[in-house]
């Protein structure tokens, strides 16, 4: 009998260990459904289903549609800018590369102007051009970690790829689109080589372009607005002059040995000479930073085009009581011809500082970040519904019923510039208005990081 039990509760043992067993390896239950939307969100939801353009956000090359639907963005315009509304993720940049290549083979895209240094950047340019440089070192120079990344070095490689083989006309260069300093253009021209400038022409150079850091090194407001013009007056005529004599250096030097070098320090002594012009107009921020732009546009040719990035929310038409956009003169000058794009996404890890108290600051060193689902009666909330890994969508001519209503906004959109924080999500929110500020929005529904 005592056998008899024993094995008994054995055999109820192995029992239990097999449910145990079973119940442990089962599939965890799954998330809950998100929440109902409201009726218009709902009608906005049935609208943009059948009207947004799939895209593989992970994928090099656009797709036939997605070229197509690039085609349309870019008809009329002059200059094209994205806005990076969320920063540090590895998609964004690809939708950068995919939309710039496409675009430059149908659309005569000729360039991207990133929110960066200008004489640094076009250093980029002459390696995206010829491969003069170390595309790492370069990218390093541009004083911010967003171009410090795999992604971006992935892009400048597809630029550079793209370029071999054409001609210059129709190669895609690479810019900056803000003047923190003149300093390293500067540094280009007057150190060109006595072997080909001449030892006389070269110090004369160094003489006329002294004025520009006298002008940086000064301190604008303390001595008042004629002041200011006072020192850029004086050095107008200077580096004007400078300008002059390098392009009739590079007409003498022709096709000698060191014409590069002198085709590039003409390049840099047009932008010197902008610099000082732009800054005699005591300019608003954004307002320089649109004539940059306008410059670039120039330098690359009335019937090519130029596309922007822009951190945050900087190529919208987007103006309130505290700061006005790059996107907002640009919009004003060129109306039609200027179109700007939206970027956002539904989850996932960015790279990113957690927030310090507030929304301001942060603590050092950037790290991968989770980021919540979107907030309800946001237009992420209405995007990630669509069952697409990502999606295209022009709004420039939403209905006039409540799905247009809805969409039309104002309504949030995340904004997360580099610092984040997963306890106050709803501070990271910025309204935002269809086609009003933005005429199209690029959305991922999955983000991952940028890696280093």
């Amino acid at each position: 009998m005592h056998s008899r039990s024993s094995a008994f509760a054995v055999a109820g043992a192995l029992a239990t260990a097999v449910v145990v067993a079973c119940h442990s390896s089962a599939p965890p239950p799954p998330p809950p459904p998100p929440p109902a939307l409201s009726d218009s969100a709902a009608a906005a939801l049935r609208w943009v289903e059948p009207n947004a353009v799939a895209i593989q956000p992970d994928d090099s090359v656009a797709t036939t549609g997605e070229r197509a639907f690039l085609d349309g963005i870019a008809e009329g315009a002059r200059i094209i800018g994205f806005s990076e509304l969320s920063e540090g993720t590895h998609q964004f940049p690809y939708v950068i590369r995919r939309s710039l290549i496409a675009l430059a083979g149908s659309s005569r895209v000729r360039a991207l102007a990133i929110q960066a240094p200008m004489p640094e950047a076009m250093e980029v340019d002459r390696y995206v051009r010829t491969g003069v440089g170390e595309p790492v070192r370069l990218l390093r120079t541009l004083n911010s970690w967003r171009w410090e990344t795999r992604e971006m070095r992935a892009l400048v490689g597809a630029i550079r790829e793209y370029n071999q083989g054409k001609a210059a006309a129709d190669q895609i260069g690479f810019y900056g689109f803000e003047i923190p300093t003149a300093a390293h253009a500067v540094e280009v021209v007057t150190t060109l080589r006595d072997s080909v400038v001449g030892a006389s022409l070269k110090a004369w150079l160094v003489r006329q372009y002294s004025c520009v850091a006298i002008n940086e090194g000064a301190h604008w407001g303390l001595e008042g607005r004629a002041a200011d013009s006072a020192y850029w007056n004086a050095c107008a005529p200077a580096v004007k002059a400078a300008l002059d004599s390098v392009v009739a250096l590079r007409q003498r030097v022709g096709s000698r040995p060191g014409a590069a070098d002198v085709a590039y320090a003409e390049q840099m002594a047009k932008l010197i000479d902008h610099h000082v012009r732009t800054g005699l107009r005591h300019l608003e921020r954004q307002d320089l930073n649109a004539e940059h732009v306008l410059f670039l546009a120039d330098l690359i040719g009335p019937d090519a085009k130029l596309m922007l990035w822009g951190g945050d929310i900087e190529m919208g038409r987007l103006k309130d009581n505290k700061i006005t956009q790059t996107g907002v003169p640009l919009g004003e000058k060129l109306r039609a011809a200027y179109r700007p794009i939206a970027f956002g996404f539904g989850d996932g890890v960015l790279r990113a500082r957690a927030a310090g108290p507030g929304r301001g600051g942060g603590e050092p060193g950037l790290s991968d970040m989770r980021i919540a689902r979107p907030l309800a009666n946001t237009y992420e909330e209405v995007f990630s519904r669509v069952p697409r890994a990502g999606l295209w969508l022009d709004m420039r001519s939403l209905p006039t019923d409540m799905a247009g209503a809805w969409l039309r906004g104002p309504r949030p959109m995340r904004l997360i510039t580099e610092v984040y924080s997963a306890q106050a999500p709803e501070a990271f929110q910025t309204p935002v208005e269809f086609p009003k500020f933005f005429d199209a929005v690029v959305f991922v529904n999955h983000v991952t990081a940028a890696k280093n």
